[in-house]
């Protein structure tokens, strides 16, 4: 593996050499002279594809709302978890699909990997839905409550919900609430509201907290990652599709012959 130590900088492939980054650093190596492949590897390549692919869709369905500076390896992380979720399901290698039932398993996951929810806040926020809402209570908060730097002045804490459909390969827009909370005034217990309907779509909800400073009157966000986060904290399923049952007009002669070949349980008359 070689580094490049000249001003002349690139990543991807010229020629025979690909560029890229190496723990921060721009190295190259050369391009292999063939690449020889087995069945299982193509398959789990497929695989691979779909979790990348269902990672995508995340990020950009968050993108629109999310305000922190996630860490470069996002996206890696991002997609080993899926990848977790992929193969939870008993599926063939190259077939398997995101199911519903193992999306659980992305709960907790850190979009900040630098801090999580429970170094700053000192409660577990939970998800309750409510009719065609999603509410999140967010208890009375100090600054003794809240791990922050000295020159904070003000936390925002902010709810974000988007609904993905992965079969498809969309999302719908995503909504949030936020509470922001001033140090120098009481503190208040308040409630975070999402809309929220139930259907066909995956829901990934996030909680994002974030320090800032006032100054002059304005606040500035804290660049410090150790004050910033933010994680999923649920993933509300879509509705089960269940299959249409049909009933058949079975004649008794056909019974019969039904249950000669085991078959016992004859469907009633229409």
């Amino acid at each position: 593996m070689g580094k490049q130590t000249s001003i002349v900088k690139y990543t991807g492939k010229v020629g025979d050499l690909v560029g890229y980054y190496h723990k921060g650093k721009l190295c190259f190596r050369s391009l292999p002279q063939q690449v020889n492949r087995s069945e299982a590897t193509k398959l789990s390549a497929l695989d691979f594809g779909t979790a990348s692919r269902a990672g995508k869709l995340v990020r950009s369905a968050l993108k629109q709302e999310l305000s922190i500076h996630h860490d470069s390896d996002l996206t890696n992380r991002l997609n080993t978890s899926l990848l977790k979720v992929l193969y939870a399901g008993n599926q063939q290698r190259g077939e398997r699909s995101i199911q519903r039932k193992h999306l659980g398993m992305l709960t907790g996951l850190k979009l900040n990997n630098a801090t999580e929810l429970s170094k700053l806040l000192p409660f577990t926020p939970k998800v309750v839905q409510a009719g065609n809402s999603l509410r999140i209570a967010i208890p009375a908060l100090t600054a003794e409550d809240i791990l922050h730097a000295g020159n904070t002045t003000h936390i925002e804490i902010k709810a974000i919900a988007a609904g993905l459909n992965f079969k498809e390969g969309n999302y719908g827009e995503a909504v949030s609430d936020k509470v922001l909370i001033d140090f120098r005034q009481p503190a208040a217990a308040t409630e975070l509201i999402l809309p929220f309907k139930a259907g066909e779509a995956e829901t990934i909800v996030v909680l994002q907290v974030k320090a800032f400073r006032e100054e002059s009157g304005k606040l500035y966000a804290s660049g410090n990652r150790k004050y910033f986060a933010a994680d999923i904290i649920d993933i509300i399923p879509s509705f089960e599709v269940i299959p249409e049952r049909r009933e058949y007009n079975i004649l008794p002669g056909q019974q019969l012959l039904l249950a000669a070949h085991g078959c016992y349980a004859v469907p009633q008359l229409e």
